[in-house]
């Protein structure tokens, strides 16, 4: 068996104690690299299909690529599947690079494919050469200790069977097998980053080493090892400092305390978010100085409060109303409530806070049930002035959260008759001239 076969093996029983019964889908674009793998899941008789992206960036030359792909399959009988992109369109629009808007387009569709066929996995034909070039690609343009890891060998249903085969050994195999390819040209246009480090800098490099690449997976092997301990500490830290409610997650600033910094565990988990490194110092900073400041990344907001800060999606706490025309029930939010009238004969005090009982005559209808704005002000039960919702709330050490949540009832003069689950308008309690109340329940 020749060394890139055995590779390929190897890699397959390291990642799967089974893997001739599951069902694999094959992104093959007719260059060498997945042409060879495509080959060698011939070869072994494993269980696939094709599918092929024209992502319409080098005219006659992607169509014919992809019909070398299509012939191939078809002459086999293997099942093939190919989709044409705009890709300049897509990377205009979401003001992405060119690569950028190619990637996103194609692991969204292989992934749509893999979900309705019930493929096991995604195979991309990424080689040994293709790590070293993003780890220099990533220390170029600054990362953390990942971005110096490279390639995973695997990551959500993807699997790499070549990561392990250089460059070379792929050629080799390739013309000792008689394996049909096509060249891309622009592999060969150093006006890309990645091809400058593939065609100028790494043969620098292995002049100064010529044991480059063997230095280069020890450090990765390194760095995995390292990775593997943060990645322990972070369990850690989730299980204990971290909360995940149904619309944000909370993490207590509990761990502010310990003899440690914790700048690389928060940086990982802020990271899945959006957040850079650089907002990461800045938010660190403020959760020490306890300023309650906003920290916005591309689609998540963070909020520092008291004890804690929030993350939550854009849009995720938008102010919401309802109209309430009579005495019915009404759901808002994540509560229900039930409105009833009666007649002052039957009234029996509830204290509950989920309770307000009110009089009926002094409201007029209809009702508004919304999220309180800021500086609104009611009369909290047993004062006679005013007092602003927002520094009641805070006075009720409620979290920011729970002032986003927040929700008022008014009537239709504009009177903020309950602060919803905390306090009644004094100026609408049931006194000794109620005829009749009116009263709320939270379900």
């Amino acid at each position: 068996m020749e060394k890139v076969e055995k590779k390929f093996q190897t890699y397959l029983k390291e990642c799967q104690k089974s893997f001739n019964d599951k069902k694999y889908l094959l992104a093959v674009s007719g260059g060498i690299d997945s042409m060879v793998m495509l080959n060698l899941f011939l070869k072994f008789k494993l269980n696939f299909s094709v599918c092929s992206c024209n992502f319409n960036l080098r005219g006659i030359d992607s169509k014919k690529d992809i019909l070398l792909v299509e012939s191939f399959c078809k002459k086999r009988k293997i099942n093939f599947y190919s989709k044409k992109f705009n890709t300049t369109e897509h990377s205009i629009k979401n003001k992405i690079s060119i690569q950028m808007a190619s990637r996103d387009m194609r692991y969204s569709w292989f992934k749509s494919i893999l979900n309705q066929n019930d493929y096991n996995y995604i195979v991309t034909a990424h080689h040994e050469d293709d790590n070293i070039e993003t780890i220099l690609f990533n220390f170029i343009k600054t990362t953390g200790y990942k971005g110096l890891i490279g390639i995973p060998k695997s990551s959500n249903k993807i699997l790499r069977p070549l990561i392990n085969i250089k460059k070379s050994e792929i050629l080799s195999y390739a013309k000792n097998n008689n394996i049909i390819w096509r060249d891309d040209e622009s592999n060969y246009d150093n006006k890309y980053v990645r091809n400058k480090i593939r065609n100028k800098l790494i043969p620098i490099i292995s002049q100064i080493n010529p044991s480059f690449y063997k230095s280069i997976n020890e450090s990765i092997n390194r760095l995995q090892k390292l990775e593997s301990f943060i990645d322990y500490h972070e369990k850690k830290f989730i299980s204990k400092f971290v909360i995940d409610h149904k619309k944000h997650i909370e993490v207590n600033k509990d761990f502010l305390n310990k003899n440690y910094d914790p700048l690389i565990i928060i940086h990982n988990l802020l990271s899945k978010y959006g957040y850079k490194y650089d907002q990461v110092l800045n938010i660190l900073l403020a959760l020490r100085k306890s300023e309650n400041k906003k920290f916005l990344s591309e689609d998540y907001v963070l909020i520092n409060d008291r004890k804690s800060f929030f993350i939550f999606k854009k849009n995720s706490f938008d102010k919401e109303s309802k109209k309430i025309k009579s005495i019915e029930d009404i759901s808002i939010g994540s509560i229900r409530i039930s409105l009833s009238k009666y007649d002052i004969e039957k009234f029996i005090l509830n204290k509950n806070k989920n309770n307000a009982q009110l009089d009926y005559d002094k409201i007029t209808f209809p009702l508004v049930i919304r999220n309180y704005n800021n500086g609104e002000k009611f009369s909290p039960l047993g004062m006679k002035n005013n007092k602003k919702i927002s520094s009641y709330l805070s006075d009720k050490k409620l979290s920011i959260i729970d002032k986003m949540n927040q929700f008022i009832i008014e009537d239709s003069s504009k009177n903020i008759i309950w602060l919803v689950g905390l306090q009644i308008n004094d100026k609408f309690k049931v006194d000794s001239k109620t005829k009749n109340v009116l009263e709320f329940e939270i379900i």
